[in-house]
């Protein structure tokens, strides 16, 4: 991975600094945390792989770092531009992790779509296999197997969907974070 790939994961300019790589890379991970999918197995997994992608960028931002970096002072982190650079992380963190989410979703949307097409014309051939007088064996061996795929596709099709639910409503609670640390900002930023 590149410097401009590991700046593109964590949604950060050229011009970002190690504090602003910590704040984009904390936030990330507190988004993206494979723990927070729970008992779904998929949206787990894809979450390993987003955290993957995001350590490795951190690794790659900060390779060669000195590990015991300053923190700054009491002062330093309460000022309303400390407080404005915080947020505005926090901001395109939350971008970047509700945009992962929306191709997430994307991708599921599709994959129930044509769970679904696959569903219809498995049970559009069971019906005529079914119906088949002359087939005999064959068209009853053919409407069976197309039962059992048109019944798969239900079933498939089901399961994506409360995946899908799980994503919009992250892609909700993403949405909502970045326009309240955009707000505090904004407010931080007219101080």
């Amino acid at each position: 991975m590149t410097r401009d790939e590991a700046l593109s994961v964590l949604g950060l300019s050229t011009g970002a600094g190690r504090e602003e790589i910590a704040a984009a890379y904390r936030e990330l991970a507190q988004m993206l945390h494979p723990d927070k999918y729970g008992d779904n197995k998929r949206l787990r997994e894809r979450a390993e792989q987003q955290m993957r992608a995001i350590n490795e960028a951190r690794d790659v931002l900060l390779k060669g770092a000195r590990s015991s970096a300053r923190r700054p002072s009491a002062a330093q982190a309460s000022s309303p531009a400390s407080i404005a650079f915080e947020a505005t992380a926090r901001a395109n963190a939350a971008e970047t992790a509700r945009l992962s989410v929306v191709a997430q979703l994307r991708t599921m949307r599709e994959r129930r779509r044509s769970m679904l097409v696959m569903a219809g014309v498995a049970a559009v051939v069971a019906f005529v296999c079914l119906r088949m007088r002359f087939a005999g064996g064959f068209g009853a061996t053919i409407g069976s197997i197309a039962s059992m795929v048109a019944v798969w596709g239900v079933i498939d099709a089901v399961i994506l969907s409360s995946q899908v639910d799980a994503l919009q409503k992250r892609s909700r609670e993403l949405l909502q974070t970045r326009d309240a640390a955009r707000k505090i900002a904004e407010d931080a930023a007219n101080l």
